[in-house]
């Protein structure tokens, strides 16, 4: 019996697919690397105030939320994004959705998006996930 598994560059050519697919229907210009396949910038996207640079994270579903790294993690060094990026493009295969998340101010390490409210009623520093919704991808 043949066993199909993903590679982590294919799902990361997946998310980046979807996020520039978003963008475009949301008529927006993108623009994709081509000598720094490589770089912590996936795509360029022309906004309202000038060109924004995204990293394309895939998501997962864990609850109520919507769960995504803020850092890359090759060899297993976590590495924080810092300034080198302005937002996170993430596409949720779950939801069949991608959301742009900017990067200023989220933690190092993951970022949660909420879906509905805690079960405490906790409302401040709560992300809510409709509010980054780009679209479908």
């Amino acid at each position: 019996m043949f066993m199909s598994s993903v590679t982590p560059t294919e799902i990361g050519a997946r998310a980046e697919a979807a996020v520039a697919s978003a963008l475009v229907r949301a008529g927006k210009s993108v623009f994709l690397p081509v000598f720094g396949v490589n770089t912590r910038v996936d795509l360029i996207y022309e906004g309202d105030t000038g060109l924004v640079r995204v990293q394309c994270k895939t998501s997962r579903i864990v609850g109520d939320v919507l769960m995504f790294r803020t850092s890359s993690n090759t060899k297993n060094l976590p590495r924080a994004y810092g300034d080198e990026v302005d937002e996170f493009g993430v596409y949720s295969p779950a939801k069949n959705a991608v959301y742009l998340v900017p990067a200023l101010g989220l933690p190092t390490r993951a970022c949660h998006l909420r879906f509905t409210p805690r079960l405490n009623g906790q409302r401040n520093g709560v992300r809510w996930a409709a509010d980054f919704l780009l679209g479908p991808p």
